[in-house]
């Protein structure tokens, strides 16, 4: 009876995710296991100092690094992270070279001009671009078998040329994608409901910018699919358009959501800082944990030919991106046009700005 389960277990597994990488360790994962766990971030502005606030409350690794040009502002905010040790077990230093960064096993960037108010993600393209040439390539050479976060704006572009860049397996190259905007839609959605988040299953997904979609079909509420909710109601018809107008509406609230932050308070930081800390976590404890976060997009099947990065459900483990969510038999048409139209916005960007 076992056997007969475990066979239907590994058959759906199989259907149901893509592997990108081998689970078990590689070379790579050993090596970084023979060092204390070292994470660098790369940009101590404001997010960047967020994402290590909220990695240091973890206790996830046993030194965190800092990087930054701006030398005088580095050594203070290290310092004001220091002052802290007594409440956290975790090394904090700042960087003297890209040498101090050596064997990290994640490497966050968070360096980047600030977005403008009123700028879309897209329209930092070219002036971010130009920072990575002199971040990647040393990241890299100090820690060969890292694993490279992007955070920096427009993320899922940075990404694309970070892992360009970089020379690494695209597993191993990732982005915070619409893992915040999940968040954010997760948060608004129960806010109207009247329950906690955590009740609230969602995922937004495509480019973290002004093309992403909601992933409908999955959305559930106390492990009910909202859109079976609706379809209960008396009104099919209404029901479906109520339906789409909620998720529509919510989806609004979490697009405009930074550039409302930004034009009250000139920068967004402590929600990207606790996703980061959250991805961290996953990969540093090999959780292999579903997360909507940047990956390749051929890593999906039936998109193998597109050569751009975006978010898709990955499973998420020490070596990266273990396996990709196979969604889309399970999307429906819409949901798969808004899939592609995202893709096409982030070719047409990425081939403009080349």
């Amino acid at each position: 009876m076992t056997s007969g389960i475990d066979e239907a277990a590994a058959e759906l597994q199989g259907s149901l995710f893509g592997e990108v990488s081998p689970a078990i360790d590689t070379p790579g994962a050993a090596l970084a296991r023979s060092y204390p766990v070292r994470i660098t971030v790369v940009g101590a502005g404001d997010v960047g100092v967020a994402c290590a606030y909220n990695i240091l409350t973890r206790d996830i690794c046993s030194e965190l690094v800092l990087v930054d040009v701006l030398k005088d502002k580095l050594k203070g905010q290290v310092m004001d992270l220091q002052h802290g040790g007594a409440f956290y077990s975790t090394r904090i230093r700042a960087a003297e070279s890209y040498e101090d960064t050596a064997h990290s096993a994640v490497c966050i960037i968070t360096a980047g001009v600030r977005q403008r108010p009123g700028e879309s993600r897209l329209e930092l393209m070219d002036r971010n671009a130009a920072l990575f040439k002199g971040i990647i390539p040393p990241l890299v050479q100090y820690s060969p078998n890292t694993i490279l976060l992007v955070v920096s704006n427009p993320v899922d572009l940075l990404t694309h040329l970070a892992w360009q860049m970089s020379g690494l397996p695209r597993e191993r190259v990732i982005g915070s994608g619409t893992y915040l905007d999940s968040s954010r839609f997760r948060t608004l959605l129960a806010q109207r409901l009247g329950i906690d988040t955590a009740s609230v299953q969602a995922m937004v997904l495509g480019e973290h910018g002004d093309s992403s979609f909601v992933y409908r079909s999955g959305i559930t509420v106390g492990g009910v699919p909202l859109r079976t909710c609706f379809e209960r109601m008396t009104d099919a018809a209404s029901a479906s358009t109520a339906f789409y107008d909620l998720v529509k509406g919510v989806h609004q609230q979490v697009v405009a959501a930074a550039y409302e932050v930004i034009k009250l308070k000139g920068y967004t930081n402590w929600a990207i800082g606790s996703a980061v800390g959250s991805i961290v976590t996953t990969i540093v404890h090999d959780r292999r944990k579903v997360l909507p976060i940047t990956t390749h997009a051929g890593s999906l099947r039936g998109l193998e030919s597109a050569d751009v990065f975006l978010s898709l459900p990955c499973v998420l483990g020490r070596n990266g991106v273990v396996e990709v969510l196979q969604i889309l038999p399970f999307m429906e048409s819409d949901e798969k046009e808004d899939l592609q139209s995202s893709i096409e916005a982030l070719q047409s960007t990425a081939k403009k700005a080349s």
